[in-house]
């Protein structure tokens, strides 16, 4: 089945180009992590699991740089407008073992999802459905639940110490988000806000800690 065709616009607007900029940084920031990630796994199977996860992401970087282009967007100039949004929680937060490391990119992308598609919900269809779309296809919540769920029912202290680091990775990111916001109005302009969008981060990043057995 053929997808609809976007519409031809000659000057995307403002709003558009900042989504899919935060959009398409969103995958390369997860390529590398989940790169960086492999390079930690304790055994060769998680190694080659992370890797092709992260050509997935640069895949999903494809999709979209596909639909912002035939939007208007200068993809590229756009996502390097926001490069380095997450660095403050990368400086802050150092993960100690795998455990924390698995935990980290969990929370840190997972919530990166839920902003990106918060943001570009108010973006016209059919950029909108094919934004959503690749964003949302990302394997690596099932493969740390499958890595995390067993040690933290076992060790309470596990999850007791777990629980805490992603509480604090939650708070960081949270912060880190709404000063993207207020240096970048643009990406509000669809509808969201700093309110609206602080209830979407907090209940997912709620969900996913209590899908893995940790307390939020």
């Amino acid at each position: 089945m053929t997808e609809p065709s976007l519409p031809a616009q000659q000057s995307p607007s403002r709003y558009l180009e900042a989504v899919i900029g935060v959009a398409c940084l969103s995958c390369t920031i997860a390529s590398t992590r989940y790169a960086k990630d492999a390079d930690k796994a304790p055994a060769m199977e998680q190694r080659v699991e992370l890797l092709r996860m992260s050509a997935e992401r640069v895949e999903a970087f494809e999709v979209l740089a596909a639909v912002g282009g035939e939007a208007g967007v200068e993809v590229y100039a756009a996502a390097q407008g926001f490069v380095g949004m997450l660095d403050d929680v990368d400086s802050r937060l150092r993960p100690l073992d795998w455990q924390e490391r698995l935990v980290k990119t969990y929370l840190t992308f997972g919530m990166l999802v839920d902003f990106s598609m918060a943001l570009a919900d108010g973006l016209p269809q059919p950029v909108r459905t094919r934004v959503l779309d690749a964003l949302s296809v990302d394997r690596f919540g099932g493969f740390a639940a499958r890595e995390l769920e067993e040690g933290i029912a076992a060790d309470p202290q596990l999850a007791a110490r777990l629980g805490l680091w992603g509480r604090r990775v939650v708070g960081e990111e949270i912060g880190t988000l709404q000063r993207v916001i207020a240096r970048e109005p643009d990406l509000v302009a669809g509808g969201a806000d700093a309110a609206s969008l602080r209830t979407v981060l907090s209940q997912g990043a709620t969900s996913r800690m209590r899908g893995l057995g940790l307390r939020m």
